[in-house]
């Protein structure tokens, strides 16, 4: 009996065990932010931007990168250790298609000289074959002249008969009458439309009075507030060295600026340019998004009966 408990309390202290790795993992996961940090550059001669995300303090780095004239790097690190880097792939594709090329040049000049040796002995049986070949080509010629001498004497069958007034009358009021009916068709038709519309006009219009809509409404917005509050970056810092062909644009720019300070609170400056025009700057910005924000909205989405209901009247 003691034998079948310390079996069973070994087991059930790796199924704890086992159990607190997992929890911990999905507490990393949720509650572990993954910070994020993007720079750039840009000036009349060349653009520069990049990127980076970490997590677990840079155990899992992902860093991206565009340059003009370079192209676009992507690099994937676990532990330092490169797990993706599509221009490593793309080197390594470029010398697999050079080698395979050198192989395909070489078969190539094999082939070419086997087809050399060849030709003296085709050469003859070509010669003797030309001459039949233009012989059914003068035959087959004169065959097809004839049938299209044959074709041109024979009358048209449609130039011969001529409609007679009447038929001519009775064809325009068919058409007429055609013409009315196609109208009649596309005036119901524009009709059971404008109904239509009207119709998912005034649906959509009592749905949104219903009390559950507003709540549901009320309910999105706020937790889409929250996501963009929680993604939005911590520091960031803008600058700009801007000039206009007039000056007055210049001038509407800066007040605009002046105007949402208590929003930027001097982190984005603008270096004024009256005498040329030019667009030149760069930022920097850094951040931290939690993977909870976004179950937690999904959540609710699935879940609350306002939201349900919205879904269910819409069809979603």
């Amino acid at each position: 009996m003691s034998i079948i408990l310390t079996v069973l309390k070994v087991i059930g202290i790796a199924v704890l065990a086992i159990l607190g790795i997992v929890i911990l993992l999905v507490l990393l996961v949720l509650f572990t932010p993954v910070r994020y940090k993007a720079a750039g550059s840009y000036t009349q001669e060349c653009a520069d931007v990049s990127g980076r995300l970490g997590w677990l303090a840079g155990i899992i780095m992902l860093t991206v990168r565009y340059q003009d004239g370079q192209p676009f790097h992507i690099r994937v690190k676990a532990l330092g250790i490169t797990i993706f880097d599509n221009l490593k792939k793309k080197k390594k594709q470029r010398r697999g298609f050079k080698k395979r090329r050198k192989r395909k040049n070489d078969s190539g000049e094999n082939t070419q000289l086997q087809a050399a040796s060849s030709e003296g002995a085709e050469g003859s049986a070509d010669e003797s074959g030309m001459s039949e070949d233009a012989g059914d080509k003068v035959y087959s010629d004169e065959a097809g002249r004839t049938a299209d001498e044959a074709a041109r004497d024979t009358p048209d069958s449609g130039d011969t008969e001529r409609m007679t007034i009447f038929q001519r009358i009775k064809t325009f009021f068919e058409k007429l009458v055609g013409v009315f009916k196609n109208i009649k068709f596309t005036f119901h038709r524009i009709y059971v439309i404008i109904i239509r519309i009207r119709d998912n006009i005034k649906y959509y219009w009592e749905l949104l009075q219903q009390e559950s809509t507003k709540q549901a409404f009320t309910l999105c917005a706020g937790q889409l507030s929250k996501i963009l509050k929680k993604i939005s970056p911590k520091k960031y810092e803008v600058k700009l060295h801007l000039g206009f062909e007039d000056p007055s644009v210049l001038g509407n720019v800066l007040g605009v600026w002046g105007m949402l300070y208590p929003l930027h609170m001097g982190r984005v400056d603008i270096q004024p340019e009256f005498d040329r025009k030019v667009l030149e700057g760069s930022f920097k910005l850094k951040g931290r998004v939690s993977v909870y924000i976004f179950i937690w909205a999904v959540w609710l989405f699935l879940t609350d009966k306002n939201i349900r209901q919205l879904r269910k009247q819409l069809g979603i």
